[in-house]
């Protein structure tokens, strides 16, 4: 990907939707890597988006208010319409998982993220309400959008914390494409979960 492309890139569903066509057309052809980790399968398309009520639906069940970017990303896409191929390193049994979350299948697996990640950085209920620590998001593996107002997407491992993207669909973009420069930002490193950058 282009840079220039890749800083046009906003929340709106224009971005979502670029981001949808030039992937599809990219994974007509795909080569496999010997890593561990879902790949995305030859041949992947996106499922369709979601409606507002299954919107409204997705956001109860998770507790969760979505920001206006999440919500146009999955107004315009849900998921991929393949499981991705984990061939683990290439020793073993070939395993399929998702990718790209989508709803309803894989509520349970953002759950599930959602508290593990917390637990790694012991942050608690209570620890949110009182040191006003805003919740996280995961998308695709352990690719969290942090729903606050920077909205930056972070590559959260536990309590191994690294910025990905300064908003949605770059940090999509940067899990598809082959993006050759790194994205610089300054971010506000009095967030609760910036100062976790890189410890």
């Amino acid at each position: 990907m282009k840079k220039r492309q890749f800083k046009k890139l906003d929340n709106s569903i224009s971005s979502f939707q670029w981001i949808k066509k030039k992937s599809e057309r990219y994974w007509q052809k795909v080569d496999l890597m010997e890593c561990s980790g879902c790949q995305i399968q030859e041949g992947s398309q996106w499922k369709k988006g979601l409606s507002e009520s299954e919107l409204e639906d997705f956001q109860n069940q998770l507790s969760i208010t979505f920001p206006e970017s999440l919500k146009n990303y999955y107004r315009t896409m849900n998921g991929l319409d393949k499981p991705g191929i984990d061939n683990n390193g290439g020793e073993g049994e070939i395993d399929l998982g998702p990718t790209f979350y989508s709803y309803p299948d894989d509520i349970p697996i953002i759950k599930a993220r959602i508290k593990l990640t917390m637990e790694a950085n012991r942050v608690t209920e209570d620890t949110m309400k009182n040191q006003n620590v805003p919740p996280t998001f995961p998308y695709l593996g352990h690719r969290f959008l942090v729903l606050d107002h920077e909205e930056n997407v972070l590559s959260m491992f536990g309590s191994d914390i690294i910025f990905w993207g300064g908003n949605l669909s770059k940090g999509i973009a940067k899990d598809i494409f082959p993006i050759r420069h790194a994205e610089k930002k300054k971010i506000d490193t009095s967030s609760f979960w910036n100062k976790k950058i890189g410890r």
